[in-house]
């Protein structure tokens, strides 16, 4: 094998297969075996017929009433149902300034709990500005376009209720 070029192996091929006998050859070598492995004894548990702590003495309930009073009612509303209104409808909403578009049906004024519908379900807010035609405005009467900014993304096409 003087000629390397007789068999017409590429270069990087002969260098590759040159390198790889000599990293098999030399793991040959170095190869040792490894002591066997050494068992342990396993425990054996045996079960504990007494306890160590011996009796153990049952807990007296807490006396609840005594120590908490009773959580004052806030709200002035006796049932979990409300009462809300169709004000308007949800045209369009402006992703980067969170302001949702609405034709008004019903007067809406500054300060009012609109609540809205969404993918999910619904999310009440009060609002704190109005605008028509980039101008704030306090009420709004039906008819009119407003802009309102808004904490979520409301459902276009859907119906904006007012809370009595």
């Amino acid at each position: 094998m003087e000629n390397p070029n007789i068999l017409n192996i590429p270069a990087y091929q002969r260098k590759r297969s040159l390198a790889a006998k000599a990293r098999s050859i030399g793991k040959h070598k170095q190869q040792k075996k490894s002591p066997a492995r050494k068992t342990t004894k396993r425990r054996i548990i045996k079960p504990v017929e007494e306890s160590i702590f011996g009796e153990i003495p049952v807990r007296e309930s807490m006396p609840s009433q005594e120590l908490f009073e009773e959580i004052p009612q806030t709200s002035g509303r006796k049932s979990g149902l409300r009462e809300m209104r169709i004000c308007g409808i949800c045209e369009g909403y402006f992703d980067k300034i969170n302001v949702a578009i609405i034709q008004v049906t019903s007067p809406i004024r500054k300060g009012d709990s609109l609540i809205f519908e969404k993918e999910g379900g619904l999310f009440e807010q009060t609002i704190d500005s109005i605008q028509i035609d980039r101008q704030d405005v306090q009420l709004a009467r039906s008819g009119t376009t407003i802009g309102v900014k808004v904490l979520m993304k409301p459902q276009v096409g859907t119906s904006v209720y007012k809370e009595i």
